[in-house]
């Protein structure tokens, strides 16, 4: 996919579920219209008026018998990683559901 960028994939948020607990403020699924694919269950966080937002992710137990989780999807290029989630707080910021970019 040639010059996609984060400014053209089409970003929508198309589901935000309330959930507060500790840093957690909700979840959300993010449509990428064009490229076709549809993100669930990304978390959102805020801790000192700062957001951030974590991909999809299963919990399992480690060998000291701690939960953890990995992460289903993630970004291996920081600056896009830094882009999307910038660009998905602002929508969330602005009313974000079916908001697109």
């Amino acid at each position: 996919m040639r010059g996609l960028t984060i400014d053209n994939m089409g970003l929508e948020i198309t589901k935000f579920r309330e959930c507060r607990k500790n840093t957690l403020r909700g979840f959300l699924s993010v449509r990428m219209g064009n490229v076709g694919l549809e993100i669930r269950d990304i978390s959102l966080h805020e801790k000192n008026n700062k957001q951030w937002i974590q991909m999809p992710s299963r919990p399992y137990v480690d060998s000291e018998g701690n939960q953890k989780y990995a992460f289903i999807l993630d970004w291996y290029d920081k600056n896009r990683k830094t882009q999307f989630e910038a660009e998905v707080i602002r929508l969330v910021k602005e009313g974000g559901h079916g908001q697109k970019t």
